[in-house]
C-alpha cells in the first residue's frame, strides 16, 4: 500500500461520525508489550505486579484471602482491557468462573507474617479458553496492543506556557496516568531531564513544531504523539480551564483534533474535574482504538488474498502467522504453486483490524487494482 493511500484511509476514518479512530499500526516496526504481564505467552491476557497486603487471624487465612482478591482484580483488569462495555464485563464475570481461565500465577515476591500476607503477584489467563468463552457469549472484544503513543502535556497559565513543572496537577497527573495505564494503547512519557526541558519547551510543543515533535517521537520510539493542552483563565474571579487534545504523526505532522473540553472548574485542592477530563481523553483514544480493532465473530467478512512466497518454508510461515491472528476466524487454502497461493479469509472484524494485526508479523495487506495480497512490509516501495 502506498503512503498516499494510507493517509487517505486515515483521513476517511477520522471523518466518520462519532469516531476519532487512530490507525496507528501501518508504519509500526513492532508492537510494544509494555505493561501487561510479560511472562504470559499472550501478555494482553495477563496482569502484572498485583500488590497484596492482607491481614487475618492467621497467616494462612491472610494468604488465602489476599490471593483470591488479587486474582479477582487481575481478571477484572484483563476483561476491562478486552471488553468495551462495563455491562459486558459484569455479565461475563457473573456467567463464568475465573478459575476456568487461569493459566498460572507467578509469585514475584512474598512475605508471610504471623497474621499478615504481603506479596507481589503476576497472573496469566489462557487466551484460547477466554476467546472461546467470548465467542460462545456472542461478545465483541479487542485485544491488539497499539504501537507507542507519546503523551506531551502542556499548561498555559498567567505565568506563561509550561511543560515541565513538577507541582502542576495537569502536567504531573498526565505523567502519573501514563505510568499507571494498563489498557491496549501503549502510552509513553518523555523522560524529564534538564536537557529535555531546554530542548522541548512548552511553547514549541503548543505550536506543534514538527521538528521538536519528531525529535521527541524518535527519542521515545513512538509512532504518534498526543499533545494535551490546558488553558487557565478567570471568570468572575473563578479559575476556569479549557482542555484540548491533538494527534500528530511521528514526523510531527498534524493528524486530527481528538477532543475539546471547555469551561472546566479549576480547584487546586480538589482535582476531581481535572482528573475526569484526563480520563475522558484517554477513554476517547482507547475507545477508538478498540473500535478500529474489534473482533466480532457474529459478523463474518470474507476476503480472498494472494500470498506471494519464495519457498515452501515461507508458505508455511505465512500460514502460521494467519493462524495466530485473532481477527481471522478461519481460512481456507484455495490454490498454491511454487510462487504464491490464494487463501480465503473469514474475518471477525474489519479490514483495518486485519491490517493492524498483520503488523507484528511484519506483513501488510495491499490492494492492487482490487487484487488483495499479504506481503512482507519491507517489500513495499
Amino acid at each position: 500500500m502506498h503512503t498516499a493511500l494510507i493517509v487517505d484511509t486515515i483521513q476517511n476514518f477520522f471523518l466518520r461520525p462519532g469516531l476519532i479512530a487512530i490507525i496507528l499500526l501501518f508504519f509500526s516496526n513492532h508492537v510494544v508489550l509494555a505493561k501487561p504481564a510479560e511472562r504470559c505467552a499472550e501478555p494482553v491476557f495477563g496482569a502484572a505486579g498485583i500488590l497484596v497486603d492482607q491481614r487475618a487471624a492467621t497467616s494462612a487465612k491472610a494468604r488465602s484471602i489476599g490471593v483470591e482478591a488479587a486474582a479477582q482484580k487481575a481478571f477484572s483488569m484483563v476483561l476491562n482491557r478486552l471488553l468495551l462495555s462495563a455491562a459486558d464485563q459484569k455479565g461475563f464475570v457473573h456467567a463464568h468462573s475465573r478459575d476456568a481461565f487461569t493459566d498460572f500465577v507467578h509469585i514475584v515476591k512474598e512475605n508471610n507474617l504471623e497474621k499478615r500476607y504481603i506479596a507481589e503477584l503476576d497472573f496469566c489467563f489462557d487466551a484460547e479458553r477466554l476467546r472461546a468463552a467470548l465467542v460462545a457469549d456472542r461478545l465483541k472484544w479487542a485485544e491488539l496492543l497499539s504501537p507507542p503513543l507519546l503523551v506531551l502535556p502542556v499548561w498555559i497559565g498567567p505565568d506563561g506556557v509550561r511543560a515541565w513543572l513538577t507541582d502542576n496537577q495537569w502536567l504531573s497527573g498526565w505523567r502519573e496516568m501514563v505510568k499507571q495505564y494498563d489498557g491496549l494503547v501503549s502510552l509513553r512519557n518523555l523522560k524529564r531531564s534538564l536537557a529535555h526541558e531546554r530542548r522541548f519547551r512548552g511553547e514549541d510543543i503548543l505550536a506543534g513544531d514538527p521538528i521538536k515533535l519528531a525529535a521527541a517521537a524518535r527519542i521515545t520510539k513512538s509512532e504518534q504523539i498526543m499533545v494535551v493542552v490546558a488553558r487557565m483563565d478567570y471568570t468572575n474571579a473563578k479559575k476556569i480551564i479549557d482542555v484540548e487534545a491533538r494527534l500528530f504523526s511521528k514526523n510531527g505532522q498534524p493528524i486530527a483534533d481528538i477532543t475539546t473540553l471547555p469551561r472546566i472548574k479549576w480547584n487546586k485542592s480538589d482535582p476531581g474535574l481535572i482528573d475526569d477530563a484526563r480520563q475522558r481523553i484517554i477513554s476517547r483514544v482507547e475507545g477508538s482504538w478498540q473500535a478500529a480493532n474489534l473482533i466480532n465473530t457474529n459478523a463474518a467478512n470474507y476476503l480472498l488474498v494472494n500470498l506471494p512466497v519464495n519457498s515452501l518454508k515461507e508458505w508455511s510461515t505465512r500460514l502460521d502467522a494467519l493462524a495466530q491472528i485473532a481477527v481471522i476466524q478461519d481460512f481456507t487454502i484455495r490454490t498454491v504453486n511454487s510462487k504464491s497461493g490464494t487463501v480465503s479469509l473469514e474475518l471477525a472484524g474489519s479490514r483495518d483490524a486485519l491490517q493492524n494485526a498483520l503488523v507484528p508479523h511484519k506483513l501488510v495487506l495491499v490492494d492492487n487494482a482490487g487484487m488483495l495480497s499479504i506481503v512482507v512490509r519491507s517489500n513495499i516501495q
